[in-house]
């Protein structure tokens, strides 16, 4: 029990903003840019990673004003719908959510970036989240994306090198999208080699 709650008060830390160096370089980016006047869609493959970058986000930025909501599967249809129209009203927003608004609904009218926090496993998603903003209709003459990544995380770089970049070479070589499954045998296999072939790779 004592060792466990060591490890508790260890985990306890990594919370902490000074230590999460991901989510320091999202409060960054996210400050510069609703500051310049973007408002931003945060998309995070994990329900708890969203809760956790919402609530850190409102404690972290102080910017006058500014509307951050976080929006999950746990929430109804018309629940995701009537959080986000209700966002309108604020001239700044942050909406934190999960690949539940990936599909299915249009959010240019609101906002004009995208982030993607995490690494969707297959790179379709991608297009498929910032196609929400940039889309026909959006009025706003830029729109923003950017993902970000760790450089020394070796599933971050068997992710965006061995599946990511493959398939947009492919399709800028073709003009074909190349569909992967979220749960594709040969993704998990891929990745597994990987790691075991090369521990210490770099990207």
């Amino acid at each position: 029990k004592r060792k466990l709650r060591e490890l508790a008060k260890q985990l306890e830390t990594l919370a902490d903003p000074t230590h999460d160096h991901k989510f320091a370089a999202l409060n960054k980016l996210l400050d510069g840019w609703v500051r310049s006047g973007f408002n931003v869609v945060v998309f995070c493959k994990y329900i708890d990673t969203a809760k956790y970058v919402g609530e850190k986000l409102q404690e972290s930025l102080k910017i006058s004003k500014l509307n951050v909501q976080v929006v999950t599967s746990e929430d109804h249809d018309e629940v995701r719908r009537d959080r986000i129209d209700a966002m309108e009203s604020s001239d700044k927003r942050i909406l934190v959510c999960t690949d539940c608004l990936s599909e299915g609904i249009n959010l240019h009218n609101l906002f004009t970036a995208v982030v993607h926090y995490d690494l969707p496993w297959n790179p379709n998603r991608l297009e498929q989240r910032e196609g929400r903003v940039d889309r026909f209709g959006q009025v706003s003459p830029t729109v923003k994306a950017t993902l970000l990544y760790s450089s020394d995380n070796p599933i971050d770089g068997i992710v965006l090198d061995v599946i990511l970049r493959k398939v947009r070479e492919i399709r800028r070589a073709t003009g074909v999208n190349v569909p992967l499954p979220e749960n594709s045998e040969s993704v998990i296999d891929t990745i597994t080699k990987a790691l075991l072939l090369n521990p210490n790779r770099k990207i």
